[in-house]
């Protein structure tokens, strides 16, 4: 019987620093043994091998890649961090059912103990510790039980059982007292509430009045005003309609007797403590054109100088913190405008007087005030009718001026706390929505220790009825992705009128930091003089987008995309998982509902998840490569059971993707030959033959370039290709790497699959490049030595449009018609690949022939503005 060869495997299933101990505790043990090391991400030390755990990947999967790791081996030792309040119970019964006799568990002290009758004595103790543990964080403080915490506990776990009360489930809307007879005049009614305000009024009527049109009105609700408010404005402003309650009311209450006077088709809500800048009237006014079915459009709120920006007018419902009230202002981007927003601020926004009336006006179960504009705007996305920020309405807020008066600072955190919860239970409808948000909210108020708040909730029950159903496009879960800070328009060119194209893109087109953000930038700067180009696009941070870009849309939607390095399984390629989100998808559905474009273009297999989303334009997917090839010549390489899953994973996405969309646009007739079900169009990948000219200057004698960004993992295997097999055969020579942003990331990312070592002699690495010209002046080759490559390679391209001589192995020129020998020279083994360097380098007269002729061959047939006009001929004829 033939033995299998022995390792030991250190299982990371405890926190950083005690992995770290784990690990070099099994490397003295058993020395002579190969370690593996099974681990959410990768462990530091060249000696190791990573087998990767999938922290929210199912069991089955994770046992499955253990296995294909372990396969022909044997475990000599299974090492376990036995810590408590680590999530990676998972891992440990891996463990288990792997090594059952060879189990080693460790604790924090790097105690241990195997499954063997003589640790059974050990075994108990560490149980019995980790029991009083238990019991001692639970249950006592210093050894004394925690009786006076109890009642808080207890009332906290029942709140969260009986979250949704059936009281709160009854749909009936209260509705407002009617209009003025007769349908609403074109213009715009004022309502300010003010109590004892006569001095803030003073200060903020006559920039009211100057920046009001002719069609409009002010109408002041003069709310338990001791101060003699109502006699004043009859003295000194005579047409400002008076609406006068002797008695204090809530906010809510004093604009709805406001509405009830209000006659014209704009309703703008202000404080008296808010200054308006001028031009405030008409940026309002002017969203109302652009966003269609526009609910509310509220202004940029500004602070006196020295006092802390508490509100911006851009809302969202977002928490950094489990202890973070769930909503807040976030600070817009310079060029931000027109983004969405969960609500308006009740104090400076105008609203679509029809759609406040068909709401009921505000609620007012919030009383005295707080929340019941984020109730308002939240009901008002419930029926399809969105709310946004609008950069150029500007406003000066003199916080809480009335207010604090009343009120004392807890009193108003109390309030606010209380409105939320009453929010959630009458607004909410989606029950995992809703038990989701009320779990949070009362973990919060535990963590705090807001007991008050906390035993209000047995209130809540007790509210009136709740309003109707949400009828939107959009669900719940959706409006809150939308608004919950990740999203941010940019206004970019002046719209034209001309068809609209949509582009949805994961990564943004500028600046060129791979071929994908080549590609698509030069063919929408070309399509910009015939198409109005609206794109929506994922980006790491949230930054105003280059100019360049702004140039050729007429509105950029950013989407930060929160990534994260463990995915859940939802049966599609991990990919298209790490670009699936709410968010992006609901600012789809947004934009397209905005500007109804003719066509929307997808661009890069996994986006075509949202091709749903972009209904009803006709949908165009651009297949930059086709990534189930890419996998199979993967696969060809080298057999790994990741690989063989995202493989068949990416051929049920990829082809069911084709059978969704209009048409599929490929890089060359090999891709167009495999696509099935679907119209499928070339449109090669080409070069910008102004920017990319050869130059005069002589290059760097024996100097070699190869361009290619470690993100993607073809350019590590032929990085680790070319370095472990052809530069040692290369004397004499410097080679320049340009591997992309944060390429040492994702080399560290792959460290289980590629070894790539990088600290060599003549090797000189860069990480991203804003402008490549340079490096291809200087060099005087450029390497392309690819193993594994679907679709086609820009940067072979952009060399022949230098005038570059190229050495590459065939899956480098993948998908090109280009003629080995005449446009490039061909090399099929590392031998041939260092022979036709070192040849190309000794022989100036053959390298110069090929470079002309590689020139000579991009200006014939791969120039962007002759891709562009095939684009706009397959645009017309689908729009």
């Amino acid at each position: 019987m033939k033995l299998l060869p022995k390792i030991k495997v250190a299982f990371a299933s405890g926190t950083d620093d005690l992995n770290a101990q784990l690990v070099e505790r099994m490397r003295e043990l058993f020395p002579e043994l190969p370690l593996y090391v099974v681990a959410e991400f990768p462990p530091a030390g060249q000696d190791l091998i990573w087998v990767r755990f999938g922290g929210n990947r199912g069991f089955i999967e994770n046992w499955a890649r253990c296995r294909a790791a372990f396969r022909g081996k044997s475990i000599r030792l299974a090492g376990v961090m036995l810590v408590p309040n680590v999530p990676y119970r998972q891992m440990r019964l891996l463990a288990f059912l792997l090594a059952p006799l060879q189990f080693l568990a460790f604790n924090e002290n790097l105690n241990h103990w195997m499954l063997r009758p003589r640790c059974a004595w050990t075994i108990a103790r560490h149980f019995g510790w980790r029991t009083g543990n238990f019991l001692r964080w639970h249950f006592g403080r210093n050894g004394t039980l925690r009786r006076r915490d109890w009642p808080t506990d207890l009332w906290y776990a029942a709140a969260l059982c009986g979250a949704r009360l059936s009281a709160c489930r009854r749909a009936s809307a209260r509705r407002l007292p009617p209009f003025r007879e007769g349908a609403a005049q074109p213009g715009i009614s004022v309502i300010i509430p003010s109590r004892n305000g006569k001095d803030l009024l003073a200060a903020q009527l006559p920039g009211i009045v100057r920046d009001l049109p002719s069609n409009a009105e002010i109408i002041v609700v003069d709310n338990g005003s001791d101060d003699g408010t109502s006699a004043w404005l009859n003295a000194h402003w005579p047409h400002v309609n008076v609406q006068q309650s002797t008695e204090p009311l809530s906010f809510a209450a004093a604009i709805n007797r406001g509405l009830a006077r209000a006659q014209y088709s704009r309703v703008c809500l202000l404080n008296n403590d808010m200054l308006l800048e001028p031009g405030f009237f008409n940026a309002l006014e002017a969203a109302f054109v652009k966003v269609p079915d526009l609910f509310c459009a509220t202004a940029q709120i500004r602070f006196p100088p020295g006092i802390r920006r508490e509100e911006t007018g851009k809302a969202v419902m977002a928490q950094a913190q489990p202890t973070d009230f769930p909503v807040r202002c976030d600070e817009p981007l310079p060029g931000e405008d027109l983004t969405y927003v969960l609500y308006g601020s009740g104090g400076c926004s105008l609203y679509d007087a029809d759609k406040l009336h068909a709401l009921g006006g505000i609620d007012e179960t919030y009383a005295p005030a707080y929340v019941e504009d984020l109730d308002l705007g939240y009901r008002a996305w419930q029926r399809g009718w969105p709310s946004i920020y609008v950069a150029g309405a500007v406003v000066e807020h003199r916080h809480r001026a009335t207010t604090s008066r009343y009120y004392k600072e807890q009193e108003l955190t109390r309030i606010l706390e209380r409105n939320y919860l009453q929010f959630l239970a009458r607004a909410v409808w989606d029950s995992a929505l809703f038990g989701r948000l009320w779990k949070h909210a009362l973990r919060r108020l535990w963590l705090l220790g807001d007991r008050q708040s906390l035993r209000a909730t047995a209130h809540i029950a007790r509210v009136n009825p709740r309003p109707p159903k949400p009828t939107s496009y959009l669900s719940e879960a959706e409006i809150l992705a939308l608004t919950d800070g990740s999203v941010s328009v940019f206004p970019g060119r002046a719209a034209t009128g001309k068809p609209r194209v949509l582009i949805a893109s994961p990564y943004l087109p500028f600046p060129l930091s791979h071929g994908g953000a080549v590609r698509i930038y030069n063919l929408m700067r070309h399509a910009a003089a015939e198409f109005d180009q609206v794109l929506v696009v994922f980006t790491e941070s949230l930054e105003p987008p280059a100019p360049e870009i702004l140039a050729i849309a007429i509105e950029i939607v950013l989407v930060r995309r929160a990534g994260s390095h463990s995915l859940p399984y939802t049966g599609r390629p991990e990919v298209v998982e790490e670009f699936a989100s709410a968010s992006f998808r609901a600012a789809l559905i947004q934009t397209v509902r905005k500007w109804q474009p003719a066509i929307a273009q997808l661009e890069f297999t996994q986006m075509a998840q949202y091709a749903p989303a972009c209904s009803p334009a006709r949908t165009l997917l651009v297949e930059h490569d086709v990534t189930f090839d890419l996998y199979e010549q993967l696969l060809a390489i080298e057999e790994n059971w990741d690989l063989r899953r995202q493989l068949a994973l990416w051929r049920q996405f990829e082809t069911k993707a084709w059978r969704t969309v209009d048409g599929v646009i490929v890089m060359s007739e090999k891709d167009r030959a495999v696509v099935s079900g679907a119209r499928a169009v070339t449109l090669p990948n080409g070069v910008d033959l102004d920017r990319f000219r050869p130059s005069l200057r002589s290059p760097e004698p024996r100097r070699l370039l190869f361009i290619g960004s470690f993100a993607h993992l073809p350019n590590l295997l032929a990085a680790e290709f070319f370095l472990n097999q052809v530069w040692p055969q290369l004397s004499d020579a410097t080679l320049h790497i340009i591997a992309g942003a944060r390429h040492e990331y994702h080399l560290d990312r792959a460290a289980d699959r590629v070894k790539v070592n990088l600290d060599r002699p003549g090797l000189e690495v860069e990480g991203f490049v804003s402008d490549v010209r340079p490096a291809y002046e200087r060099a005087s080759v450029v390497v392309a030595p690819l193993v594994a490559s679907a679709g086609t390679n820009i940067k072979i391209l952009e060399a022949m449009a230098m005038g570059k001589a190229i050495v590459s192995t065939p899956a480098g020129v993948n998908g090109l018609d280009l003629v080995p020998g005449e446009d490039f020279v061909l090399a099929k083994t590392a031998t041939e690949m260092a022979d036709a360097i070192t040849d190309l380098l000794d022989d100036e007269s053959k390298r110069r022939r090929i470079e002309t002729t590689a020139r000579r061959r991009a200006e014939n047939d791969y120039g962007w503005d002759q891709i562009a006009r095939r684009q706009a001929c397959l645009y017309r004829e689908l729009s």
